[in-house]
């Protein structure tokens, strides 16, 4: 007594003692009140994180899916072919010579969604959505269980959860259902790995957590009969529907080995042994069904040059871990390239530098948590099996595992084991990796939104003058590589009847979203035309290497050269080693045939009507009408120009003769109110005239050719499919240039290619 009260008084105070530099474990608290938070929590990030893709309706490869989901019954075969996809079902590409198709195993993803589809939906794709953002929040639950159970940190749980749900690569994979293969695995993977730390009886709660010794002697209890036999009901499910899901018995290896040790790994030998007897059969299987490889350039092969291939996966290897752990958007990268330590060794470095340094302070931080290496593995078994395959966003979708669950073990062991130095480091960068996603997730959601209107904005224009039911084939020139599934975009609009069209593509735009650069488009007979392209060319760049090499094979097009096809022959008038840069196309019937149906993508139009001309004379006489006509007075050059911009071709012509023959005022006005309509409808009929107005002051020859195009080209049905309606798709318009916004402003922080703000890909090579 006398002695407490001695040190009471010289105010020093008893404390518990705890290790040094160790903080004791948080007391858990109720089940429930957890699970409530995290429920409420994470469920309200997710909707509104990804709420408004219930609403994006079908998306590209939703066409072809939906289509197969509708026509094709229940049986093996036909769900097989919904999952199919070959290109030239709805598309006629003049220079394919190759089978295009894209051929996939994954039975129960399709049985999943065609139940969703047709059963549950009714014919909706919504039902789809609201299925991809159920399942998806349901893997960020199970991320937020996970957390929990190798934290036990409430609030570093929720986190967790809250970090997959808006993780950066998730917007597109959870809004688009042909994506949904991934987000079902994903799922069942996470349900795979609880169901089997439940059946194994394995501890990987903190308490196990030991400063680098190995685990003591853990008995190895029975395997539990009911979560082992869920543990390989979901297995199996998630490997019918995707691949990849075939090597989490790894990820499962792993926790026993971290948790119990190398003899405790031994002793579930059996069921790894039964884990790798079905891995073996179904790869058999894979094999005995004969999938078909993925194309070239989207899928890259070596080809015999190994020297080339190795560095180039390495390369690609680095770049799926830089995104999946760095706010970098998930697609195509430095490996566009054929040799990116050659062409941007910076960006490599970039790349080297990112990883280097997040997987050192993520090893300072977790390394006294046991099992801290399992999450970096698991980034990596999820990128692995789509080494070789062109980086798109929902492959690194699964990487959000890792991501969260990793971070979140840094944090908690470094606040248990870490110095305060340590400490700060750690958790800043995982505020700032917390923030940057945060912030990246909706700026992706905009880009897929961008896509979304790409879509969207060529069929748009097709509807102001849409193909009549005469018409039996569809010619596309630019036709932007978005728009690839057009036809089933166009049975959705114009009705079933329009199954029966042939859609051909006579070019594609060199960029895959939209066309910006100028076209030429000259009639030459009645039966010929030529188009050439200013800026980039025509099969040029990455798009231009797998139009090619997927569908043709590594011959590059040179001048001269001549291809047949159904309804027409090509003839290359222009190519050099950038590509090709103008085409002769002669067709066996006449250009104005009814059959026939021309559309021009131009930088001003996503689709404009080509109507040719069906006589040779009114080719070769331009109309000589603009001396006829006196020089309008002012009152008269008003309600031409009214009238012209209300649609009415002839109007243009008492504006032509003001600005060839009438007073300097006159003049003036008459080229303020001329320009901007004769330039915007030369730019979308692509006639080359559109070049005379690059000059802030198109001279008088050059107005005299303006008329004799105008005369000969433009008529009211012209101007009021094309001028009338410019404005009609501004929404579509500028939500599209969203991705090339976003480029422009990350370009004025960092050119890499991480960012596609890098120097233009590889072209063709040709043999």
């Amino acid at each position: 007594m006398i002695g407490t009260e001695l040190l009471t008084e010289s105010r020093i105070v008893a404390r518990p003692w705890t290790p040094p530099a160790i903080a004791p474990i948080r007391r858990p608290d109720s089940g429930g009140g957890r699970l409530v938070r995290g429920f409420l929590l994470i469920g309200v990030v997710t909707l509104a994180t990804h709420g408004l893709a219930l609403f994006d309706g079908v998306v590209l490869d939703d066409y072809w899916h939906q289509k197969g989901l509708r026509e094709h019954g229940w049986s093996f075969s036909g769900l097989m072919r919904t999952l199919d996809i070959s290109p030239s079902d709805f598309l006629e590409t003049w220079w394919q010579t190759r089978e295009v198709k894209w051929h996939y195993l994954r039975p129960f993803f399709i049985v999943c969604m065609k139940f969703v589809y047709t059963v549950v939906g009714d014919g909706s794709p919504v039902a789809l959505h609201a299925f991809s953002l159920l399942l998806h929040f349901v893997s960020a639950m199970l991320v937020w269980r996970l957390c929990w159970m190798l934290t036990r940190h409430a609030s570093l749980s929720i986190i967790g959860g809250i970090l997959f749900a808006i993780y950066s690569h998730s917007p597109v994979t959870v809004a688009w259902p042909s994506a949904q293969n991934v987000v079902i695995q994903t799922t069942l993977l996470l349900a795979t790995m609880l169901c089997y730390l439940r059946a194994s009886g394995l501890n990987v709660g903190p308490e196990t957590w030991m400063d680098g010794r190995a685990p003591h002697a853990i008995p190895l209890p029975r395997l539990l009969p009911f979560y082992t036999a869920l543990t390989f009901s979901f297995w199996l499910a998630a490997i019918f529907t995707r691949e990849n899901a075939i090597l989490l018995p790894a990820i499962l290896g792993a926790f026993e080995f971290s948790f119990g040790g190398i003899r405790r790994l031994w002793g579930r030998r059996r069921i790894y042994l039964a884990f790798f007897l079905v891995g073996c059969a179904f790869v058999t299987w894979r094999e005995w069904m004969g999938i078909s490889p993925l194309p070239d350039v989207y899928c890259q092969r070596a080809n015999g040059n190994w020297a080339e291939y190795l560095p180039w996966l390495a390369a690609k290897f680095l770049h799926y871990l830089t995104v999946s752990i760095w706010v970098a958007p998930m697609t195509i990268g430095p490996t566009g390239r054929y040799q990116p330590w050659r062409d941007v060794p910076g960006d490599c470095l970039l790349m080297l530098g990112i990883v280097a340094f997040f997987g050192v302070l993520y090893f300072l931080a977790a390394r006294r948590a046991r099992g801290w290496w399992i999450w970096p593995l698991w980034i990596v078994l999820s990128v692995l099996p789509v080494l070789a395959v062109v980086a798109t966003p929902h492959s690194g979708y699964m990487s959000g595992v890792g991501f969260a669950v990793g971070l979140v073990l840094a944090c908690a062991a470094v606040l248990r084991f870490g110095s305060r130095h340590l400490q700060r480091v750690t958790l800043i960068t995982a505020a700032v990796s917390f923030l940057s996603t945060a912030f990246m997730t909706p700026v992706n959601r905009l880009q897929w939104m961008a896509t979304y209107a790409a879509e969207r904005y060529l069929p748009a224009w097709m509807m102001v003058s849409p193909p009549t039911r005469e018409v039996r084939d569809v010619f596309f020139l630019n036709l932007p590589f978005a728009n690839v599934y057009v036809k089933p975009n166009l049975v959705a609009r114009l009705g079933d009847w329009f199954e029966d069209v042939n859609c051909h593509v006579l070019t594609w735009s060199p960029q895959a979203l939209e066309m910006s650069e100028r076209t030429i488009l000259e009639q030459e007979d009645v039966h010929r035309f030529t188009i050439g392209v200013e800026g980039q060319a025509y099969f040029s760049r990455f798009l231009g290497r797998f139009v090619l090499e997927a569908f043709r094979g590594k011959e590059r097009f040179e001048a001269w050269q001549t291809f047949s096809a159904r309804e027409f022959d090509v003839t290359i008038l222009e190519a050099d080693s950038e590509g090709v840069w103008k085409l002769r196309f002669t067709f066996r019937k006449p250009l104005s045939d009814p059959s026939y149906c021309f559309y021009l993508t131009s930088r001003v139009c996503g689709a404009a009507r080509i109507r040719f001309s069906d006589s040779l004379s009114a080719l070769e006489a331009p109309r000589q009408v603009v001396g006829r006509v006196i020089a309008p007075n002012d009152w008269e050059l008003e309600l031409a120009a009214g009238q012209l911009r209300g649609g009415r071709a002839e109007a243009a012509m008492p504006l032509f003769a003001a600005v060839l023959s009438g007073p300097a005022e006159s003049a003036a006005k008459a080229q303020r109110e001329l320009r901007p309509i004769v330039e915007y409808m030369a730019t979308a009929l692509g006639a080359k005239i559109a070049a005379a107005f690059d000059s802030q002051e198109p001279t008088t020859e050059v107005w005299r050719q303006v008329v004799e195009w105008w005369t000969g080209h433009v008529d009211d049905r012209a101007l009021s499919e094309l001028w009338l309606h410019r404005r009609d798709f501004d929404d579509l318009r500028w939500l599209r240039y969203e991705i090339e916004w976003d480029r422009i402003i990350a370009g004025q922080v960092i050119r890499t290619d991480l960012y596609l703000t890098g120097p233009p890909y590889d072209g063709p090579r040709g043999y």
